[in-house]
């Protein structure tokens, strides 16, 4: 295996884990509100229940995460050092389709929620439509070093004849961030390099996706607790087609006094501690104590509140308008477990659709015309509703999943063991 370097630990994902609008913003309170009653029944891993809200409707996938829709895989770098700067930190890559990503693109669209952060690439996808990159995530001080890996993975993947170019030819990189400065020295700028992005991108898999304290989440924080990368999916039956969606989210938005009670109280019973508690360890990091102490000094209304990245993958035939309308939902989503996206958290959604190949290849003469086949309107709902429960648990088993790996498994329940490898450059 290729050396990472400086304790670098790349996550091969072999671990066995079982709108803008005001009416949509006002939405997510009322959403919120309603969102009672979990129980708790299967297992997103070993050792670790599945919170389920009675008012969910559909089922999850197989490994209930994004990698459920056809094609798509996830790729983690995790970074963690103790010296000289505390890192933690990484690169998550969402691998979009098994094509050549060059020339073959997808019907997308995204949208800012709340714009306080940065998601590169974003104004070509909106303008055209189209996804013609790998999604990454990683913190806020590194996008620039994501982003010129994600252009070193083209050019050494699909070069071109001529030197220096390269087959790509479509939208910039697309690259999100979440600020994970509490727990980790986010201003060594080294730590992240382009080559890791290039790793996260070539070692996507299929399958079961690592979550919580890994890869672009191994820093987060979310309502004072750590969190970072969660992922769930859905199963829809549609025109007599069985359809998946899937959600990916890197969670770092909130307090701790604005997460929804009823999920709270269900949390604390999976993992069989109080909250509370949990937050008080996470405050012994060294880091935290000193990035705290720095934050505590500022009035209430000027405490920094995270943000949250989400990506939404579906085969259902869905075009560009329609995805709009579905990343909308996902403001509801984030809405159930408290958040209401407020002013210093950036918050940003992607969603794309697997169901139809868009060629891209510019030396094809002449271009195809491209016949763009989307799902009824009056089949919409149930898609909006299984976004918001997807969006929802995604965000609950990143909880879930990353204070399995900070804290001991409650009842000596086994905890999951990840493949890793951590070698030198």
């Amino acid at each position: 295996m290729a050396a990472l370097g400086r304790g670098k630990q790349t996550i091969l994902l072999k671990q066995s884990l079982k709108t803008t609008t005001v009416g949509l913003l006002a939405g997510i309170l009322l959403y919120a509100v309603c969102q009672t009653g979990f129980s708790e029944r299967s297992a997103i891993q070993p050792g670790l229940p599945r919170i389920v809200m009675p008012q969910w409707e559909f089922q999850p996938g197989p490994w209930n995460s994004i990698t459920d829709v056809p094609q798509v895989k996830v790729g983690h770098v995790t970074i963690q050092k103790d010296a000289p700067h505390h890192l933690r930190t990484g690169i998550t890559a969402i691998v979009p389709h098994s094509g050549n990503l060059a020339t073959v693109g997808l019907w997308a669209s995204g949208l800012w929620l709340n714009g306080n952060g940065e998601l590169t690439g974003l104004g070509p996808l909106q303008s055209s439509g189209i996804l013609n990159s790998p999604i990454l995530l990683t913190n806020t001080f590194s996008v620039g070093a994501v982003h010129t890996g994600v252009f070193r993975y083209f050019l050494k993947h699909y070069p071109a004849k001529e030197p220096g170019s390269t087959l790509w030819g479509g939208q910039l990189p697309v690259v999100g961030e979440c600020y994970d400065g509490y727990f980790n020295t986010i201003e060594d700028l080294d730590a992240i390099t382009p080559q890791d992005a290039v790793t996260a991108i070539e070692q996507a898999q299929s399958g079961p996706v690592a979550q919580g304290s890994v890869g672009a989440g191994t820093g987060m924080r979310s309502f004072e607790l750590h969190a970072g990368i969660g992922s769930a999916s859905r199963i829809l039956q549609l025109g007599g087609r069985t359809y998946t969606l899937g959600v990916l989210v890197n969670m770092n938005h909130s307090h701790f006094r604005h997460l929804n009670p009823e999920i709270r109280a269900r949390l604390e019973k999976a993992l069989g501690i109080s909250l509370e508690t949990l937050r008080e360890q996470d405050s012994q990091d060294s880091r935290f104590r000193q990035k705290a102490a720095s934050y505590q000094r500022l009035p209430q209304t000027r405490s920094r509140q995270g943000s949250i990245m989400v990506i939404i993958a579906t085969n259902i035939p869905l075009g560009p308008q329609e995805l709009h309308a579905v990343a909308e939902r996902a403001a509801l989503g984030i809405g159930a477990t408290g958040s209401a996206m407020n002013t210093t958290s950036g918050d940003a959604v992607i969603a794309f659709s697997t169901a139809e190949s868009i060629p891209l290849e510019e030396s094809q003469t002449p271009l195809p015309l491209l016949r763009q086949q989307t799902l009824h309107p009056d089949q919409l709902s149930p898609v909006y509703r299984a976004t918001v429960e997807a969006v929802t648990e995604a965000q609950i088993n990143a909880l879930l999943a990353s204070h399995q790996t900070h804290h001991p498994a409650p009842n000596g329940a086994p905890e999951p063991k990840a493949t890793s490898t951590s070698t030198g450059r």
